[in-house]
């Protein structure tokens, strides 16, 4: 167990664990949609993740200060992941298909990459190229049974969770250098708080939080409670770990395993079949985290 490296294995799992979760909450999302708008949905997800993820850590929060330019950063990036990445992926279900909407979001690799390397923090290489692909066309075979014709309508979807895909891209590369500086939480919870506050102004201009639109039953408070808390506040802590021990397409690759585990949880609970394409798909998506791992410990002996 010489060449086993720690630091890689543990970014590695708690990034697929993160997107393992996210998978789930994606499913739960089209559970809770039809008891309300997707502005509000977007908005009661992310607050309950901040409450999460604050109550765990306030005397963290308590120590820590921002340099100006940095909070001005973290300003953006919560913006951008806590706001855009939500609002687009809930309103884009709203016209597109589940699985059309987990082969874009496994581009997420494919966007980062892009985005890393033309700010240069990052490089690129082969097998790094390798690993994009196969965990991409992992997804692309897992879910290409729940492909249906194009239309207006579903391209309009598709274009809108594109956006929130890059959106998360942009987060996922420029927080680690911020996550580094300050920790995990700080940034997380920072950045959350302006997310959040964007998203209640835009629930309340686009949703109708206060004429109905938390009138949910039971079981859709339930669904709130799922997105809110193990697929929210427990994911994006995960998320922020691997981000502190991996680089930024070393942890998009991973979200390969966010359409995947959807798959899963619509199975269990909307009884849809899984197909050997599936089976065949997420050891691709394994294969690549593997890959990555097998690398990473070579690359650790060299230097």
């Amino acid at each position: 167990m010489s060449g086993f490296y720690k630091p890689i294995f543990w970014g590695l799992f708690f990034a697929s664990s993160a997107s393992a979760l996210g998978g789930i909450g994606f499913s739960v999302t089209r559970l809770a949609l039809p008891e309300t708008d997707p502005f509000t949905l977007s908005f009661l997800r992310w607050f309950l993740m901040l409450l999460g993820l604050a109550l765990f850590s306030l005397n963290t929060l308590m120590r820590v200060r921002f340099a100006r330019k940095d909070l001005a950063k973290v300003c953006i990036l919560g913006f951008a992941y806590f706001s855009g990445f939500p609002i687009c992926l809930t309103f884009g279900l709203e016209f597109t298909t589940s699985g059309r909407a987990g082969i874009l979001f496994a581009s997420m690799p494919i966007w980062t990459i892009i985005i890393a390397t033309s700010f240069k923090i990052e490089s690129l290489s082969i097998t790094k190229f390798i690993a994009i692909f196969l965990a991409f066309g992992g997804v692309v075979l897992s879910l290409s049974s729940n492909l249906t014709d194009n239309t207006t309508q579903k391209l309009f979807g598709d274009i809108i969770i594109t956006i929130g895909v890059i959106s998360a891209s942009f987060f996922t590369v420029f927080a680690k250098g911020l996550i580094r500086r300050y920790g995990n939480q700080p940034v997380m919870i920072y950045s959350l708080i302006f997310g959040v506050l964007f998203m209640f102004v835009i629930a309340n201009l686009f949703g109708t939080p206060f004429s109905g639109s938390i009138n949910f039953s039971l079981s859709g408070w339930f669904y709130v409670f799922i997105l809110g808390i193990p697929s929210g506040a427990l994911m994006i802590y995960f998320w922020g770990l691997a981000l502190k021990m991996i680089t930024p397409t070393q942890a998009a690759i991973c979200s390969g395993f966010n359409p995947l585990t959807a798959i899963l949880a619509g199975a269990l609970f909307l009884d849809e079949n899984i197909t050997p394409l599936f089976v065949l798909g997420f050891l691709f998506v394994v294969s690549a985290v593997i890959l990555l791992q097998m690398t990473n410990k070579k690359n650790k002996k060299h230097t």
